[in-house]
């Protein structure tokens, strides 16, 4: 298992910014926000509210080992419980269906 990980890890989440990262004015950072902050363990930080995930390499998604092997396609998980990040989730979300149904 560990070396499934591994292979899809490197082959499916690792990041690579392009054209599309830099759409919206964002010409001098990514608009996905890599590379992530490298954390070493995760922990749950009380003043923001928020769960935050270890990080060895800031340019690779945050992802489920299980779900990476099994169904081997790129994703990037957050733990998502209220406040702004929840309300930001909403609004992308929202968006993004509506997107799909202008034809």
């Amino acid at each position: 298992m560990a070396t499934e990980i591994k292979r899809c890890g490197e082959a499916l989440q690792h990041h690579h910014c392009r054209q599309v990262c830099h759409k919206y004015g964002n010409d001098d950072q990514c608009r996905f926000q890599f590379p992530h902050e490298v954390v070493e363990t995760s922990y749950y930080d009380a003043d923001t509210k928020s769960v935050v995930n270890q990080c060895l390499d800031g340019n690779v998604n945050y992802f489920n080992p299980h779900v990476l092997v099994f169904c081997r396609h790129s994703h990037d998980l957050k733990c998502i419980l209220s406040g702004k990040a929840a309300k930001v989730a909403m609004f992308y979300i929202t968006d993004y269906i509506s997107k799909l149904l202008i034809w």
